[in-house]
């Protein structure tokens, strides 16, 4: 789990809710810091680098969930992933429909754009002001 915003915790209290063992990877060191007091299973460091995944455990994720609003970060991670843990099954937050592509063209499974989402939300809010 990579990333501990809202979109980040929201997958954090699934897997709470449901027993399943996690580590988040979080950038922000007051974040961890608070994070580690409260007993949450959370490094820090940036999920594009080697040596975090390696310590996050990597080797023995299933899935690993890229809930961060970088792009570049996220194509970097998706890269490194994909040598260190070919198995493990990546889920992909992107800001663009472009990086959502790539992403998926470099092997993340699962991509949520976030202009994807924002346009069908919009849409649905524009639909009944047209009656």
């Amino acid at each position: 789990m990579a990333g501990f915003g809202i979109p980040g915790r929201e997958v954090v209290n699934l897997l709470a809710r449901r027993k399943i063992a996690f580590v988040v990877v979080e950038l922000n060191p007051a974040t961890v810091t608070r994070c580690q007091t409260a007993g949450l299973n959370i490094v820090q460091g940036d999920i594009a680098d080697e040596q975090v995944l390696r310590n996050a455990g990597i080797d023995r994720a299933t899935l690993v969930a890229l809930a961060i609003p970088d792009d570049a970060a996220v194509l970097r991670a998706v890269d490194l992933i994909r040598r260190l843990n070919p198995a493990a099954r990546i889920l992909a937050r992107c800001r663009r429909v472009s990086t959502a592509l790539e992403a998926s063209r470099r092997g993340a499974e699962d991509v949520v754009s976030e202009e994807q989402l924002i346009g069908a939300e919009f849409a649905r809010l524009t639909a009944p002001l047209l009656s």
